[in-house]
């Protein structure tokens, strides 16, 4: 839990006991805190502490009291089942009936309203236009058009305010189409191919058992044009035959393949929301088996269903993306309402079919396109207040999840992010910390003013992006860059015991494997990063040895800086008239990394700065090293003088200065790590917090030591990167550092980096219009 979540204690109760549910011998004894929005328990040394926000509790139940006191048990929504035995009845009571009553009963009392976050975490939305991602993928064309009559929500309210249709079709069409499909969620266009053929979604029809629509029928007919490549379509519905038969009774239905020509119709059976609901509550309870033999596991997990249902969900994906990628077909999807199974096969299926939705800011705009825009019941299904009907709740988004981690387990140089990634998305679904998954549709989150009174999950993800990183991931491999198309089989699936048993420790490996390959890649770009910076010194210190006899003195002044040279190193005009400015190249200049012809116009620059006297003096060019390295050449830490004062030739008074003073190569040198402890060699943090495989450790890069979340600071920027990137300290060492004189100095040039650069950069197209101009006049 962030620091910055201060809250008032309504209510703290002592000696209370918190038992491992898979050790009932092993227990901890501590406080516990009830504030307005957090039940907290904390041990007397401090070593462990337990939040649990109040939006995640899914139930409450008061158990047979014991000799040690009345039991307590919590169970949330993200799969933790705490234990606490009340010393007394009167308190167990009084906790049992707060608890309850502080779950919020409607949308203003959610915890996104309320929540503080920490100061590196603004309140900004970054804009996302759903026309951004379909330009990505080359909408509006010829085939394809951005219909606008959705804007006040008039033709479905579910839906985003813009839809794109086949270029075909009419407003009549559509409002009829709309009024034909159920919640009137009619077809429209949700992922292109390269090849043409399109992925579209929609709700069932209200066909019964003979009505039709001719505009439906002709939107249909549109959508089918739109693909050159084949003359016939499918239609997939989502749900069992038997669930779409019962549902015509009711006046809804499928569609009627006499009504409809040149179409292909499939049913790819997924079940309902009730049935996955239960489902997943069979499995939480295998979760909580106590002591149980292998054949009763196995057991309670298959009569759970819960993974076959995973495998109907891929298979169904899979089936949708075949039939894009190879038959080169387009394909209509629907199930009930199209906001649930609808939502899990397209997502799934654009996923397989586009290596970009499989990065993380590809999956960000697959989640805010088929989850948010298009209007799935993220609060019914996930129960965010306790208004919501029970059976409205569903892990439909969490099958989701696990399909999408299912795809990683097969792939796993495919996907840029990591399991924590998928973890975070799905917590953070249920527990209304951000804005985003607040409400059932776009609509509802613009009713609430969401942008404006909450922070984004996105931010959240951007401002941690090094955390959910996938250290497997190649961007090179083919499975990275193309269509999967994989086979799933009953033993290719797995088991998620870091989603399901992630808060019991001993169930989980010792050795978190992508933890470690997350830390060796860390040190790694530790190292390269600290060595390319090194390099840079080396060259300038060689530079330095290799002048020593054309050491040529300088005096600067306040308003002007002379520079002496050798009379065979200046540059006249008759040397620029003819071409011949070409000079043998310093190693400053070779590590400023421009070419010879830019080094030229440099100089160029320069003699027409000396000679013509203007006013105008271009500011001195920065070196490329320079620039990633935070350093501008006036670095002098404290008025001290360099170490010599002197010019290279071809060097600038800016190239003077960027000889490094013994002080800020102290800084450098012990400001990185050269060695870090291994991950599995501390037990606890320097917090006294217990280190396990499930939590996110991180490495000081000063002093190399393992800690906790809570104890890194994440914005320090270390003299010794030459990338000048900032990197995770210690509190510790970030205390020390910030302490130091020549790194007050050296913070001063990062913050100022930015504005000189672009001086710079201004400085030099001014003085290439003066060449231009030059060159005209003469």
């Amino acid at each position: 839990m962030n620091s910055a979540d201060s809250f008032v204690s309504l209510r703290a109760v002592e000696n209370v006991r918190l038992t491992d549910r898979f050790n009932s011998r092993q227990h901890i004894i501590g406080t516990l805190y009830l504030t307005s929005t957090h039940l907290i328990f904390i041990d007397p040394e401090g070593k462990r502490e337990t939040w649990i926000l109040h939006s995640l509790i899914s139930s409450v139940d008061k158990l047979p009291t014991t000799q040690h006191g009345c039991p307590l048990r919590v169970r949330t929504k993200h799969f933790l089942s705490a234990e606490f035995t009340i010393p007394k009845e009167r308190d167990c009571a009084d906790l049992y009936a707060t608890l309850n009553q502080l779950k919020p009963d409607s949308y203003e009392k959610l915890y996104c309203f309320l929540y503080q976050a920490p100061n590196y975490l603004e309140k900004i939305w970054d804009p996302f236009l759903l026309t951004t991602e379909y330009m990505r993928m080359g909408v509006p064309n010829v085939d394809w058009k951005i219909e606008d009559g959705n804007s006040n929500f008039d033709m479905c309210d579910t839906y985003p305010p813009l839809i794109y249709v086949p270029t075909l079709t009419t407003k009549a069409m559509l409002f009829g189409s709309s009024k034909f499909r159920s919640r009137g969620r009619l077809p429209v266009l949700t992922y292109l191919h390269p090849n043409g053929a399109s992925i579209t979604r929609c709700s069932q029809p209200l066909s019964g058992f003979s009505a039709r629509c001719q505009e439906d029928e002709q939107l249909l007919q549109c959508i089918l044009k739109t693909n050159p490549h084949s003359n016939t379509m499918y239609i997939i519905d989502t749900r069992p035959r038997i669930n779409a038969v019962a549902n015509r009774a009711a006046g809804k239905g499928y569609e009627n393949e006499g009504y409809y020509s040149n179409i292909q119709f499939k049913f790819c059976p997924i079940e309902n929301i009730h049935i996955m609901r239960n489902s997943l509550q069979k499995l939480l309870e295998t979760c909580e088996m106590k002591n149980p033999t292998m054949n009763q596991y196995l057991n309670a997990l298959d009569n759970s269903s819960w993974l076959q249902h995973i495998k109907s969900v891929l298979d169904a994906a899979i089936f949708i993306a075949r039939a894009i990628e190879i038959e080169k077909k387009n394909v209509l999807v629907h199930c009930s309402d199209g906001w649930d199974r609808t939502a899990q096969c397209c997502s799934l299926s654009s996923l397989l079919l586009c290596p970009y939705y499989r990065s993380i800011h590809g999956f960000r705009m697959l989640i805010e396109k088929e989850w948010l825009s298009f209007g799935h019941k993220f609060s019914d299904r996930c129960g965010h207040t306790t208004t919501s009907d029970s059976k409205e709740q569903s892990p439909i988004f969490l099958q989701f999840i696990e399909s999408v981690w299912q795809l990683s387990q097969i792939y796993p140089t495919a996907f840029e992010f990591n399991e924590r990634f998928l973890i975070s998305l799905h917590d953070h679904s249920h527990s209304c910390q951000y804005g985003d998954f607040v409400g059932n549709c776009e609509k509802d989150r613009l009713d609430l003013c969401v942008k404006e009174r909450t922070y984004s999950f996105w931010n959240y993800i951007l401002q941690n992006v090094n955390d959910f990183k996938n250290p497997l991931f190649c961007p090179q491999s083919s499975y990275a860059s193309e269509v999967l198309l994989p086979i799933i089989n009953p033993q290719t699936l797995k088991f998620w015991l870091s989603m399901y048993h992630r808060f019991d420790s001993a169930l989980l490996p010792k050795e978190n494997i992508s933890n470690t390959l997350t830390r060796l890649v860390d040190h790694t770009l530790s190292l390269s990063d600290h060595a390319r910076l090194l390099e840079k010194r080396i060259r300038e210190l060689h530079s330095i040895f290799d002048n020593d006899r054309t050491i040529i003195p300088t005096t600067t002044s306040s308003s002007t800086t002379t520079t002496t040279t050798t009379s065979n190193e200046d540059v006249d005009d008759s040397d620029i008239e003819k071409g011949n400015h070409h000079k043998k190249i310093s190693l400053s200049e070779l590590d400023s990394g421009l070419s010879e012809a830019e080094l030229c116009q440099t100089r160029i620059i320069d003699s027409i700065s000396l000679k013509s006297n203007t006013i105008l003096q271009p500011l001195p060019t920065l070196s490329s090293s320079d620039v990633e390295s935070g350093f501008s050449g006036d670095y002098s830490p404290h008025g001290k003088t360099p170490l010599s004062s002197f010019t290279l030739p071809h060097q600038s008074s800016i190239d003077t200065n960027d000889i490094p003073t013994i002080e800020r190569i102290a800084l450098e040198l012990n400001s990185i790590a050269l060695d870090w402890r291994s991950y599995h060699t501390p037990v606890h943090c320097a917090c006294s917090l217990p280190f396990d495989s499930a939590q996110r450790k991180y490495n000081c890069w000063k002093c190399g030591e393992n800690f906790c979340a809570r104890c890194i600071e994440r914005g320090i920027h270390l003299p010794g990167l030459y990338s000048n990137s900032s990197a995770p300290v210690c509190k510790t060492c970030a205390r020390s550092i910030k302490s130091s004189p020549s790194f007050a100095d050296f913070s001063a040039l990062v913050k100022s980096k930015s504005t000189e650069f672009i001086r710079n950069q201004t400085a030099m197209k001014l003085s290439r219009s003066m060449i231009d101009q030059f060159n005209d006049d003469r």
